[in-house]
């Protein structure tokens, strides 16, 4: 009941008793109140201290991550890189890194990672700063840096970032807006100086301290260093695509001999380099191939061969796609590809399926259906007995036997952009 329903007007030596009889109870509850909750916290005091005191106070240290095993990789996200023991599924450290980091090379023989990185002085403006960081193993913590200059292409790409087969030199892709190449010596954690690369993009490292690059006009130029670091001679190969018919993508895998470049319609060329010429192999196609030979299994049931297949995978509209969807197991020769049916330019669609084809003969071997989701990224490791893992449109990430094509597994990590082998 509110005071001023229970103050009756009387006169006025009833009102003033009535008022102080009001004030005397509503002081009693308060400190009725006050009591109880003084009574509850002795008793939390007495009862909770001893459980308080068998708490054990948290000791802060260094962790070392231990030697890498079998079917380690490194998956980078767009808050860092987590490396991941493949066998076990357990998360064995992680790299903090730029969001602007295009990728990330290892280096075991010394014990390295390196990451191109760019940097805003106030998060997203102010003063760049781009340097190619050095992270140790043991303790993933970055033990140098070497400044370059404020040009470098901040896209998540894999083949921005090459350190050359001599594991001296570093390349970073550069795109202000022209392209051009900084090279960096990680083993005496130098700039050495900046190439000017019109219209070729991509770092492909073959030789000892050469690079390809793919270029505009259909063909591939190859930069070759001295052993200081410095351009000394460049090559330009024939034209064997046509950018504007059927251009190659700007994702490319190594191969036993060089790399592996493909076609939006599925065209695949192997390149490398011998002395100072360029190879590159006759194109064939996978979508003819996948649909029409091999252990094709198709979804109609009708076999296909040759032009028939052609204009099938034309009509069906399969084609390779999404952000790093291709990779070759180097010993067994097998290359899985994520593909997907689209029209003509749905290059970035991930796949719903996988396909895996040999090399040597040129076959199809296996069409994977991705029921764990549609494949962005994908990744065959390098041992014997190799893992294929898979990074889906959803953010997943699901590991798979590279031979048998059985899911073994998913991870429960950060959605991964590429991953790299370890």
């Amino acid at each position: 009941m509110r005071h001023s329903e229970s103050i009756k007007h009387t006169d006025p030596g009833t009102h003033k008793r009535q008022v102080a009889a009001l004030w005397r109870g509503a002081g009693g509850r308060a400190a009725g109140r006050r009591g109880l909750a003084l009574g509850v916290l002795a008793l939390l005091l007495v009862f909770g201290g001893g459980a308080a005191g068998q708490i054990e106070p948290e000791v802060l240290g260094v962790a070392t991550m231990p030697a890498a095993g079998e079917n380690w990789f490194v998956a980078k996200t767009g808050n860092g890189a987590y490396i991941w023991d493949g066998e076990s599924g357990e998360m064995r450290g992680m790299l903090s890194l730029s969001r602007r980091t295009p990728a990330v090379a290892a280096y075991p023989p010394r014990q390295e990672f390196y990451a191109a990185e760019s940097y805003m002085a106030r998060g997203v403006h102010g003063q760049r700063t781009d340097i190619v960081a050095v992270y140790d193993f043991a303790n993933l913590s970055p033990v140098a840096e070497v400044t370059l200059p404020e040009r470098m292409a901040r896209l998540p790409l894999r083949r921005h970032l090459g350190l050359l087969n001599n594991g001296r030199h570093l390349a970073v892709m550069n795109m202000n807006p022209g392209y051009s190449v900084s090279i960096v010596d990680v083993a005496d954690k130098l700039f050495i100086y900046e190439i000017s690369t019109p219209g070729c993009a991509m770092l492909l490292p073959v030789a000892e301290d050469d690079f390809l690059m793919v270029c505009g006009d259909g063909s591939l130029q190859m930069i070759r260093l001295d052993v200081s670091g410095f351009e000394d001679d460049r090559v330009r190969s024939r034209r064997f695509f046509d950018v504007q018919e059927d251009p190659v993508f700007d994702r490319s895998t190594r191969t036993a001999a060089g790399w592996l470049l493909i076609t939006h319609s599925g065209t695949v060329f192997e390149v490398g380099a011998e002395g100072g010429d360029i190879l590159i192999s006759d194109g064939w196609d996978i979508v003819a191939e996948g649909l029409g030979g091999g252990m094709d299994r198709r979804r109609d049931g009708g076999p296909g061969t040759g032009r028939d297949a052609e204009r099938d995978g034309q009509a069906r509209g399969w084609r390779p796609g999404g952000r790093e969807f291709l990779s070759v197991h180097r010993n067994s020769g097998l290359l899985y590809v994520a593909m997907h049916e689209g029209p003509v330019d749905s290059h970035h669609e991930p796949g719903s399926e996988i396909w895996v084809l040999d090399l040597n003969t040129r076959r199809l071997v296996h069409r994977m259906e991705m029921t764990e989701g549609a494949v962005d990224s994908l990744l065959v490791t390098q041992e014997a007995e190799p893992i294929l893992v898979v990074a889906t449109e959803d953010g997943g990430t699901h590991i798979y036997d590279a031979f048998t094509f059985r899911h073994r597994y998913s991870l429960d990590a950060p959605a991964a952009q590429m991953f790299e082998d370890f």
